[in-house]
């Protein structure tokens, strides 16, 4: 047979060698310290597993009523909850959409604004997960710039960011606020800039915010508040804000995100129809996960707050470990969010260095060209992992290094 397959992904797509390394040594049952594991359920975090559970028993779940926005009851909870974040700025019930997941809100909302050969405007250093969103869609992810000055932390390039909307085409700014794997919070005079850039070339605002009330370290002069308003409600440009279940209350296995629609009232009702549209086609949220969010949005306030203890105090241990008098490692800053990363000498090239790392000290780590670092070498590290593992994998990063720079 002939048959031909869409472009809209790279193929072959063969692993990395990074990845075919680790591989390898799980094949051989060899022990594995991970510095990357950004999954909440597996670093001992304690998300209240009885009630999670116990919410899902609810005899609602026999009964299928689907409402293309998600149940009207789920919604208006929600609207309470981000009242009660967000003083002055919290979304109405009819403002909300439900979905399993922020990727596929990203899906939706590329749908809803681009067409095919369009683009939408991405930052970089950022998650490598938008080429595969957009290009699913048959939408361009085009990168605009995030510059780092040390210690203020990351801004955006705004010019570049211009420059983007410059080359025609785009449809959308995505803003992941704070970014990941950056951590860094829009700063006010980013965020007036960035509406007027919008409001100027005609183009929507896409807010990724799951990370938003996870403040690490203290934020530079004019960065928002850890758990502030970010951009939920904003009038002036079409704007749609990401959230979910996964980060907020550590629960990505129960497949729960939304979306927060607003903007200016004559473009937003035609908006949100054609989004209901959408969202109708799919029906893609659960009825158990819709029944339980009430009882799950009323849990995540302790969670947060035992993880962003864990966050600050592993962040501590890190500058602690690694920037001693002498260090040739520098933590960058990291406002928010669950990942910090590492800058260190090249002493090889990052994969190379990744690899050996492996090998000598079992210790596996992304390096900063998974997230388009303009340079090396850079490695993150995660923040949510048990005290004693994140511990470990400090000592036996530092450790390769020591080694590694004793015998070149």
């Amino acid at each position: 047979m002939n048959t031909k397959f869409s472009g809209r992904l790279p193929w072959p797509s063969p692993p990395n060698a990074l990845a075919l390394a680790l591989s390898a040594r799980k094949a051989r049952g060899l022990p594995i310290l991970d510095f990357s594991s950004s999954n909440p359920t597996r670093v001992s975090l304690d998300r209240n597993g009885g009630a999670v559970l116990d919410a899902l028993l609810s005899e609602a779940n026999l009964v299928y009523s689907p409402e293309p926005q998600g149940l009207a009851a789920s919604r208006e909870a929600l609207a309470r909850d981000m009242g009660r974040r967000h003083p002055g700025r919290a979304a109405r019930p009819e403002d909300l959409f439900l979905c399993a997941s922020t990727s596929e809100a990203y899906g939706w909302l590329f749908k809803l604004l681009c067409e095919p050969g369009d683009a939408v405007l991405v930052p970089k250093p950022g998650y490598p997960l938008f080429d595969y969103l957009a290009g699913l869609e048959a939408v361009e992810a085009r990168a605009y710039r995030l510059s780092y000055a040390h210690p203020a932390g990351w801004r955006v390039d705004l010019d570049a960011l211009e420059d983007g909307l410059k080359k025609g085409r785009a449809r959308a700014i995505v803003l992941i606020n704070p970014n990941n794997p950056t951590g860094s919070y829009i700063a006010r005079g980013e965020r007036e800039a960035i509406l007027g850039l919008a409001e100027r070339y005609g183009v929507a605002l896409i807010v990724d915010e799951v990370f938003l009330g996870f403040q690490v370290e203290g934020q530079g002069e004019g960065r928002a508040p850890s758990g502030g308003p970010g951009f939920l409600g904003e009038e002036s440009v079409p704007c749609f804000v990401l959230d979910g279940l996964s980060k907020l209350a550590g629960l990505p296995q129960m497949k729960l995100g939304w979306i927060a629609a607003s903007g200016p009232r004559a473009l937003m009702d035609e908006a949100r129809g054609r989004l209901e549209i959408i969202a109708d086609t799919y029906l893609s949220a659960s009825a158990p996960a819709m029944n339980a969010l009430p009882s799950w949005l009323a849990l995540s306030d302790a969670f947060g707050r035992a993880l962003g203890d864990r966050l600050r105090a592993n962040l501590a241990s890190l500058r602690s470990s690694l920037e001693y008098p002498g260090s040739p490692h520098r933590v960058l800053r990291c406002e928010g969010g669950w990942t910090a990363l590492i800058e260190s000498p090249r002493l090889q090239g990052e994969e190379e260095m990744a690899i050996s790392m492996l090998e000598e000290e079992g210790l596996s780590l992304h390096p900063g060209y998974y997230f388009d670092m303009e340079r090396e070498a850079y490695f993150a590290s995660s923040l949510i992992l048990e005290p004693a593992a994140f511990g470990a994998c400090a000592a036996a990063y530092r450790s390769w290094f020591d080694r590694a720079l004793a015998t070149s």
